[in-house]
């Protein structure tokens, strides 16, 4: 097989606050959370994509594993979501204290011969930011 991903494009993305409730507690909790959908040209098999995000710039950082949502003319939809789930999060109280998320974007390719070639959106070096709360 050949490389078959070349660019991650169409990029759009929110941020948002998801009211959850702790087990046995009657009283919510709100959470920020990232939402993110994009195109990947051309068509696979074979990609793997997702997020790198951080919300400290950059001090650490976490892989958000995305979801392949379908198939159009040459190209993938895919999306994710970070966190993906409520589980482990900190828990804050109304209003949220405000978040930053940074993140970029990535796909690799394991259709490369003998390498994974790994592509990027990375927002021309800017970074993709949004502010939540």
């Amino acid at each position: 097989m050949a490389q078959t991903a070349f660019s991650i494009t169409n990029v759009t993305f929110s941020g948002s606050v998801v009211e959850s409730f702790e087990p046995g507690s009657p009283a919510p909790v709100f959470l920020p959370r990232l939402s993110v959908n994009f195109q990947i040209f051309n068509s696979g098999p074979n990609h793997v994509a997702g997020l790198i995000v951080t919300t400290d710039s950059w001090v650490t950082s976490q892989v958000a594993p995305a979801s392949f949502q379908g198939f159009g003319a040459g190209f993938e939809f895919w999306s994710a979501t970070f966190p993906s789930s409520t589980s482990g999060l900190p828990v804050v109280s109304a209003p949220v204290t405000p978040v930053t998320f940074e993140f970029v974007i990535f796909c690799d390719d394991f259709g490369g011969v003998n390498t994974v070639p790994r592509i990027w959106n990375t927002n021309g070096g800017f970074v993709f930011q949004v502010r939540v709360g």
